[in-house]
């Protein structure tokens, strides 16, 4: 039998597939596996903060769209918090 070794590679950058080259990289849209994985969280974390209104959206039909500046300001207030900690 086989011994085989995995090792983790950090994801890569996030940049949306269809991008326009000449759209700032701030004003991105995102998707919940863009979101999950911007937020290192699983997709049901993300469909609940969706659900509880706690993390900025869009529904188009079905789908849920996130701007990438949108979620970066709703992250701010933590990263200064954590800054004012001490963390």
């Amino acid at each position: 039998m086989e011994t085989t070794s995995l090792t983790l590679v950090p994801p890569p950058p996030l940049v949306p597939a269809a991008r326009n080259e000449n759209e700032p990289i701030g004003d991105a849209v995102l998707d919940v596996d863009d979101i999950a994985a911007l937020l290192r969280v699983g997709r049901n974390t993300v469909y609940d903060l969706v659900a509880r209104n706690e993390l900025p959206h869009r529904r188009l039909g079905k789908q849920i769209r996130f701007s990438r500046a949108a979620v970066m300001r709703w992250l701010d207030p933590w990263s200064s918090q954590g800054a004012a900690k001490g963390r």
